[in-house]
């Protein structure tokens, strides 16, 4: 026998022990469920050993008792981290009712900016972010541009440092005039 088969035949037998190995299920397996040893209540708080320890059986498990292919290959189902309130609901009607008026904004349609404006105001009369005011400056701008409009427009501009609308102000009213 060469150096070279005795090799071979040693990397065979050490890659069937290593396979045989992990099939082998660990020496402290437990019993599914159960998280302490057999007649100990479960607290959650370790329990400190005992002087006289029993020995523990190692545990041989029948095939059966092992998930199948087909288990394992389902995805586990988590639940929703928070469930979806009302108040969740209502930014999300908000949120698709100011898109709704930034496309009637891109595309010039002062209707559709007066008539979603309107569903607006009706919905969110605290108009927390100062939204209505800025979509009334740009329909009123598209629909009557002039210096009266431009000059309200500016004002909006000038004061409104935080709002999303300015750029749409700046754009539609105070770069067209």
């Amino acid at each position: 026998m060469t150096s070279r088969s005795r090799f071979i035949g040693s990397a065979v037998v050490a890659a069937s022990l290593l396979c045989l190995l992990s099939l082998c299920p660990p020496t402290n397996a437990r019993a599914p469920g159960q998280t302490t040893r057999p007649g100990t209540p479960s607290t959650g708080v370790p329990t400190p050993p005992t002087a006289v320890a029993a020995p523990e059986r190692d545990v041989v498990l029948s095939p059966s008792a092992l998930p199948s292919p087909s288990q394992e290959a389902r995805p586990l189902e988590l639940p929703h981290p928070h469930p979806i309130t009302p108040q969740h609901e209502r930014i999300f009607r908000e949120n698709n009712l100011t898109f709704a008026l930034d496309g009637a904004v891109d595309a010039e349609d002062t209707s559709g900016i007066r008539r979603l404006l309107a569903i607006y105001r009706e919905e969110y009369p605290e108009d927390s972010l100062v939204l209505q005011q800025g979509y009334q400056i740009i329909a009123d701008c598209l629909e009557r541009p002039g210096t009266a409009t431009r000059a309200v427009a500016q004002r909006f501009y000038d004061t409104e440092l935080a709002s999303s609308l300015r750029r749409h102000v700046r754009r539609h009213c105070l770069e067209k005039s």
